[in-house]
């Protein structure tokens, strides 16, 4: 397949042996002559780290040459800290796990960070990440500040859909786009199997796709973005303004110092409490029509969509696919496959721990 000889090959795997990346498994079937000697990557030999950053907390995992998922966990952080303060807690983390499980420095390949904004991957630069208030930062003075191993930045949904196309729903296919639906909403793009940015890094952000000319303001200036109607952050919002928000807090929150979050909210739409239903149902509907954009423009094999969409999709998923069918152009949308990821809030971490591993494999 390579072209290569067998003398030559043999040298490179002898090299990767005595690195430690691959490792011998015993004997193959013989078609001949002698047996094959088999081969596979190590387990546990080096490492990648993939952090999710967001309001909040920091999810943070640790994969393995293979891509299995060796720790992983999320770290609470206070809305208003600076990215410097966040970044030297992403420092503390991974210093106190690779401590804790004895990895050394030297087998662990690169950190891969996802930010929910508009990226310049090229310059490592923030542009702007809003729901972060993070504005214009360069990143490298800062990570090569507190890093000594090589760091890749990128924004959350193409570090999703970097992962779905990995390892989710999207393997093999070349044109697809990943919507993450939390706080904020955006989306990464595949396009003839390359990930589109953009002539400024900012393709993807659908969030600011208008849906409503007649919705509420939103940060970027607009009125009735996508993400001020379908956020999980507006839907929450949204259900603190029902007229029953009393009654339902008294019935789903028991301590008065817990506020209104999602999970809650959840709940009450899956106990039969009809306005908190609606909203949900009302946020879909805007999903859909954001989608049918999408379709009529970029001509996508498949939509997925993720992150905290996860957590509700059995309710509202098919009146999604009803509305893109309605409002998408017949032609685009009957080459379209709407699907929700199997991966959840967890892919855009992973995303980013695949991004060393890409380099390393040479893609």
């Amino acid at each position: 397949m390579t072209g290569l000889s067998p003398t030559a090959a043999g040298k490179i795997v002898s090299a990767l042996l005595k690195k430690g990346y691959i490792h011998e498994i015993g004997e193959g079937k013989s078609s001949g002559g002698r047996r094959p000697i088999l081969l596979e990557l190590m387990p546990n030999s080096f490492f990648s780290i993939g952090v999710d950053l967001d309001i909040g907390g920091i999810r943070f995992i640790l994969i393995d040459i293979r891509g299995s998922i060796v720790y992983q966990s999320f770290y609470e952080i206070n809305d208003s800290q600076s990215f410097s303060d966040v970044i030297r807690k992403v420092k503390e983390i991974s210093e106190k796990v690779a401590h804790d499980l004895k990895i050394d420095n030297e087998r662990i390949v690169g950190i891969g960070i996802s930010i929910p904004g508009i990226i310049d991957t090229e310059k490592k630069r923030i542009i702007s990440a809003p729901n972060m208030k993070w504005k214009d930062i360069d990143l490298e003075a800062y990570l090569s500040e507190n890093f000594n191993v090589p760091v890749y930045v990128e924004n959350e949904a193409m570090a999703s859909a970097i992962c779905e196309n990995w390892i989710g729903c999207c393997r093999d296919l070349s044109d697809f786009v990943c919507i993450n639906i939390g706080t904020g909403i955006g989306s990464g793009i595949f396009t003839g199997g390359k990930l589109y940015r953009g002539v400024g890094g900012s393709a993807g952000e659908v969030g600011h796709i208008v849906v409503n000319e007649n919705g509420p303001k939103c940060g970027c200036g607009n009125y009735g973005c996508l993400e001020t109607m379908a956020s999980i952050a507006s839907i929450i919002e949204r259900v603190k303004k029902l007229p029953t928000y009393g009654s339902i807090c008294k019935k789903y929150i028991q301590y008065n110092d817990k506020d209104m979050d999602f999970d809650t909210v959840l709940k009450a739409a899956r106990d039969g409490e009809e306005a908190v239903k609606s909203i949900l149902m009302e946020s879909a509907k805007y999903i859909g029509i954001a989608v049918s954009y999408i379709v009529n423009v970029l001509n996508p094999s498949k939509i997925v969509l993720g992150k905290e969409f996860v957590k509700y999709a059995d309710i509202v998923i098919d009146y999604v696919k009803d509305v893109v069918k309605l409002k998408a152009l017949k032609h685009p949308e009957s080459f379209l496959e709407i699907a929700v990821s199997d991966i959840g809030e967890n892919s855009s971490a992973l995303g980013a721990a695949f991004i060393p591993l890409k380099v390393l494999f040479g893609r």
